[in-house]
């Protein structure tokens, strides 16, 4: 991988938002890059109110196009390090998997009853856990507590500079 290669963002996406925030603010703080968190990127796009309403108030199909609009979006950013909430696996996380470093915290794996219940209700199941699979197979899964999950980010990022990826 040549220098000019390197993408410039990380994304850390799970079930966990508390775990996936922690871990990105982390690496953010070390790397000296920017945090955002892409679930309130979401609500911010939408003016402000939850997938949820959004969902009861325009219908999936608005819902589902704002996703993608801002996750497309937000893969174009620079010098970030991102926290989703496994909301993203609705759309899939194409965009944000091809311009960041991603990882997913095997720990906390991805759990369709835990997104909330609105949205699980009108979601297309399979669609989302086709778009889980192929995440896994194209991101950098972390298996450790979350200390050590940072720091294999972090080792991670060392060797892709070094040439060792």
């Amino acid at each position: 991988m040549q220098p000019e290669e390197y993408r410039s963002c990380i994304a850390v996406i799970g079930c966990n938002k508390t775990t996936n925030e922690y871990i990105a603010k982390a690496v953010a703080s070390k790397l000296g890059m920017r945090y955002m968190d892409l679930d309130g990127y979401l609500r911010y796009t939408m003016g402000g109110i939850s997938p949820s309403k959004a969902l009861v108030k325009c219908g999936p199909e608005f819902l589902l196009e704002s996703m993608r609009s801002a996750y497309a979006r937000a893969a174009e950013f620079e010098e970030v390090v991102m926290a989703s909430s496994a909301l993203i696996f609705c759309t899939g996380a194409d965009e944000i998997i091809k311009n960041c470093y991603t990882f997913i915290p095997q720990r906390e794996r991805v759990d369709i009853r835990r997104i909330d219940v609105k949205l699980r209700k009108y979601m297309d199941v399979d669609a989302f856990m086709t778009n889980y699979a192929v995440a896994c197979d194209m991101c950098v899964l972390l298996s450790g507590e979350v200390e050590e999950n940072i720091n294999a980010i972090l080792k991670f990022l060392e060797d892709t500079a070094n040439g060792n990826v």
